[in-house]
């Protein structure tokens, strides 16, 4: 899902330098600098990247490139990841990279295929330990994804796909109860990519309340639970790692030759010298962030509440 591309200069400077993922502000995991030589070169390399929607940067120190400064200086250089646009209304786009994509860019939720946001709906609550199943996409009685406990009983979940201004209204929780009767479910869950009225959100208290629990899962809790799901399940694999290795690279600037301390962040080494293009400082006078420093952002921490999405089958 994320490729190389040519991001420009300014771009790269501004965004490989951040602890944070430029797409979702979820902190990066910055791993350990390699080394590589090649006679009298060496290659220095860092890897950043987010374990929610996969977005990563890299950062090299080269040394030894020109043969006439090789013994003083050091060239820096750095690559990010450019989004690759999925086509979400495509019902065979790989689940895994739908996951990623929503993460990157939550507000794509509402224009995803509905089959393909149910398929998703289910991969994550496998993640959380559940037998989980995607129903027919026709016929399938108003239960898109069928939960299989232990015990025998089955717990049946809608999934709706809206937009935000359009909230799940009270004839909608009692559709569900209804389609739990018929299926024989003990329980229910309704996830939707929007929120609840009031009216919704009382009539299934009630419903609890004579026996027939539904969980209600809006759009906002239902990311969170799929960014715990990532992290869950981040792996990243040495044939990912030799090819975001390996990218191109944009030249960021010139530094004093330094010998590598293992475990040094290289993005640390200073830049004394840096050469810009007209265009690229028309670019830099449009932007009051320094050079060599991106803007960082806080996120508030979001702690979801204890739920069927949460716990797992037990």
């Amino acid at each position: 899902m994320w490729e190389y591309a040519e991001a420009g200069r300014w771009m790269t400077v501004n965004s490989v330098y951040s602890n944070r993922c430029i797409y979702c502000q979820t902190p990066m995991l910055r791993l350990p600098a390699r080394r590589f030589d090649a006679g009298c070169k060496t290659l220095l390399i860092q890897l950043s990247v987010c374990r929610l929607c996969g977005w990563w940067t890299t950062y090299g120190i080269h040394q030894g490139e020109h043969l006439e400064t090789s013994g003083e200086f050091e060239c820096h250089s750095g690559a990010i990841g450019c989004l690759k646009e999925l086509d979400l209304h495509d019902v065979s786009t790989p689940v895994d990279q739908v996951r990623q994509y929503l993460l990157a860019k939550k507000e794509c939720a509402f224009d995803t295929h509905s089959k393909l946001f149910e398929d998703v709906v289910c991969s994550v609550f496998k993640d959380y330990g559940w037998d989980a199943r995607v129903t027919a996409y026709s016929g399938d009685d108003g239960i898109d994804v069928i939960l299989d406990c232990r015990s025998g009983a089955t717990i049946g979940v809608q999934v709706k796909r809206y937009r935000k201004e359009r909230r799940i209204e009270a004839e909608q929780i009692r559709s569900l109860a209804g389609a739990l009767l018929v299926g024989g479910h003990t329980e229910g869950v309704f996830v939707t990519t929007s929120t609840y009225r009031r009216g919704a959100r009382k009539t299934a208290q009630k419903l609890s309340s004579i026996g027939c629990p539904i969980q209600l899962v809006d759009g906002e809790r239902f990311l969170n639970a799929l960014g715990i799901a990532q992290k869950k399940t981040f792996e990243l694999d040495r044939e990912r790692l030799i090819s975001y290795l390996s990218k191109p690279s944009v030249h960021l600037g010139s530094g004093l030759k330094r010998d590598f301390v293992p475990g040094e962040d290289l993005r640390e080494r200073e830049i004394v010298a840096s050469v810009w293009q007209r265009e690229e400082l028309i670019d830099l006078c449009g932007d009051a962030t320094p050079p060599g420093r991106a803007r960082r952002s806080g996120r508030k921490k979001v702690h979801p509440a204890s739920s069927t999405l949460d716990q797992g089958d037990e």
